[in-house]
């Protein structure tokens, strides 16, 4: 009854919320003023009704109340609008490049939690010696180096110095990967996968470490210890499940994240995701397109942070109860 009545509680500060977040990006992007005036300010040769005729034509002459409460409606139904570059569907566009986005990041997230769980819990079990100081200094190095910096050493070194992997683009234009788009595609994703695997594993590494040393100090490890049970034994039932949790909410976040902070990877590489779509979206001031990308990230982040929340109080009842 309690865990529901929590859930439910998140649900509804999750709709809140969206509700709040969309206000803000529709009306934020909105007073930048007419973006079809603001297109073709600077075209020759286009009259003043043209400019009307093109703004009617996506209600931009409408009240912007109106046109806010018009676009909720459509949210409601999916429809995301038309991009005014494109004369496409925003909805379909989010979708065909968000799955591009997904193809790089889920994976870098799934191989950031498994490098930095057995990393972080090694360095904490040597804690202090040549080992822990290694991991702790190539972590370090690995949250200070910029993204882009990092994206450009691994295209000079693995694909101008060793050619092993493309430079650039999610599939070869000329000729496929032994004649496979499957393999040609893995092939193209390595790069992009190692650079936003490489900073997530630098913080995800010092969350395990910190938190599996403090864990292995409690009362209760060293009761598991005294009654001879393996070291191993005790990291893998006892200890782990504490150290889950902060990387679980550090995990959700990535995840609520992980279109929005695509733009630096996408741009580095030229790959065709969500992240390059929206900047050349607030490049070519594409309204639609940037509102439709801007709130599906906003959602995206909120919903993955209720479901984070949701989760942290299933494994650890105490949350319930703050």
């Amino acid at each position: 009854m309690e865990t529901g009545r929590y859930i439910l509680r998140r649900l509804i500060y999750a709709a809140i919320m969206m509700l709040c977040t969309s206000a803000v990006i529709f009306f934020l992007i909105n007073s930048l003023g007419n973006p079809v005036e603001l297109m073709l300010a600077e075209t020759p040769g286009v009259s003043q009704e043209t400019v009307d005729l093109i703004s009617a034509q996506y209600g931009l002459d409408k009240p912007l109340i109106q046109r806010y409460f018009i676009w909720i409606g459509d949210l409601l139904r999916l429809d995301f609008g038309t991009s005014i570059t494109y004369n496409l569907p925003v909805g379909g566009m989010i979708w065909s490049w968000g799955l591009h986005s997904m193809q790089i990041q889920i994976p870098a997230i799934i191989l950031s939690v498994a490098v930095a769980i057995c990393a972080g819990t090694w360095a904490a079990r040597r804690q202090h010696s040549r080992q822990d100081f290694t991991v702790m200094g190539t972590v370090l190095l690995g949250q200070s180096m910029p993204a882009f910096f990092l994206g450009i050493i691994l295209i000079y070194i693995f694909s101008f110095v060793l050619g092993w992997f493309p430079s650039y683009g999610a599939i070869s234009t000329r000729r496929l990967l032994w004649g496979s788009a499957l393999f040609d595609g893995l092939w193209h994703m390595v790069l992009p996968v190692a650079m936003i695997s490489m900073f997530n594993i630098a913080t995800l590494t010092l969350l395990v470490r910190t938190n599996m040393i403090d864990t292995l100090r409690q009362d209760f490890i060293r009761t598991a210890r005294a009654s001879g049970l393996k070291e191993g034994e005790i990291i893998r039932r006892h200890a782990l499940r504490m150290v889950m949790l902060p990387v679980i909410t550090y995990v959700g976040l990535l995840l609520g994240l992980m279109l929005g902070t695509s733009p630096v990877t996408e741009t580095v590489f030229t790959w065709p995701g969500l992240g390059a779509l929206y900047v050349m979206a607030i490049q070519q001031l594409d309204y639609p397109l940037i509102m439709g990308i801007s709130i599906v990230i906003a959602v995206m982040l909120i919903l993955m942070t209720t479901l984070t929340d949701i989760l942290y109080a299933l494994i650890d009842p105490r949350v319930r109860l703050e």
